[in-house]
């Protein structure tokens, strides 16, 4: 390196150390820089408040990330709160369902004399009309064991029939619907109960929503919008449950007899909890006073 270069090197280090020092001692207010350099001011004054803008950006930046840092912690605080506040309105909800289901199934038990199997949520409908069934939630360990002798009715929460028990496995079972061609019951028009009338499903008639009322006797009076009720004849439904309405009426075949079409009281589409009917209530006195 030659002298010359060297030379102007140490210039340039001497030279920045004095700026520096002088830098340092006109912040201070009774420094004899500050005193002696006025005329310095104007060239170290913008360095100076260069020198304090970062200072206080710095200060700044640093408490507002430590704010960012509290605020960010509030708000994953108060939203666990509200998850949890979510978790307990469900939980509410789902205990006023359970008990308007009790509450309902008590009031069909104590109506229709009939014991109650807890309330069956609809899991799977019908996927189209050839294999016209219903799946609930419910199966034999709820107590639904079909047998040859024993039938379940299945019911909305306003006792209108919605078909019946049709087979059942451990867990669930398969409801075939009151306007399946396989269904049938027996029924009384309910201005009229002096005469048995028989209802069943009826294949061209389920894709419609109808059933049909068969071999009705010519002298039989039947009008259109006749409420039908259960006639609690075979066994398997209680008296007085609501079927639907007469809307149409055909008339009288060559036998004497004619058919009527019937409207469900109860909307599938509406219906996803219904109840299924055990069988009448035993009265437990009764076989008490028998021993």
């Amino acid at each position: 390196m030659s002298k010359n270069r060297r030379t102007r090197i140490l210039i340039v280090l001497v030279v920045t150390i004095v700026v520096s020092i002088m830098m340092v001692y006109s912040i201070l207010p009774e420094s004899f820089v500050n005193k002696s350099t006025n005329p310095l001011s104007a060239i170290f004054k913008p360095i100076q408040n260069l020198i304090n803008n970062v200072k206080e950006s710095g200060r700044n930046y640093f408490s507002t990330t430590r704010l960012n840092k509290e605020l960010s912690n509030q708000v994953t605080e108060l939203e666990q709160q509200n998850v949890e506040l979510r978790l307990q309105i469900k939980e509410n909800e789902a205990l006023a369902i359970e008990y308007d289901k009790l509450k309902q199934a008590f009031n069909l038990s104590s109506k229709y004399n009939y014991s109650i199997i807890e309330a069956g949520r609809i899991v799977q409908r019908p996927i189209n009309f050839d294999t016209y069934l219903f799946r609930i939630d419910k199966g034999k360990n709820a107590g639904i064991d079909m047998s040859e002798t024993k039938g379940f009715p299945v019911v909305n929460a306003n006792a209108q029939v919605f078909g019946r028990i049709y087979n059942s496995d451990e867990f669930s079972a398969k409801v075939l619907p009151l306007t399946h061609e396989g269904f049938s019951v027996s029924c009384y028009a309910e201005d009229n109960r002096g005469e048995t009338l028989v209802l069943r499903g009826d294949p061209e008639l389920k894709s419609k929503n109808l059933c049909v009322l068969d071999e009705i006797p010519a002298t039989t009076v039947i009008n259109i919008e006749d409420q039908l009720i259960t006639s609690g004849l075979g066994g398997i439904f209680p008296y007085g449950l609501e079927i639907g309405k007469v809307v149409e009426i055909l008339p009288v075949n060559e036998d004497g007899y004619r058919q009527a079409l019937v409207e469900p009281a109860l909307k599938y589409d509406e219906t996803d909890v219904v109840f299924v009917m055990s069988g009448p209530v035993i009265n437990e006195d009764a076989y008490a006073g028998e021993e």
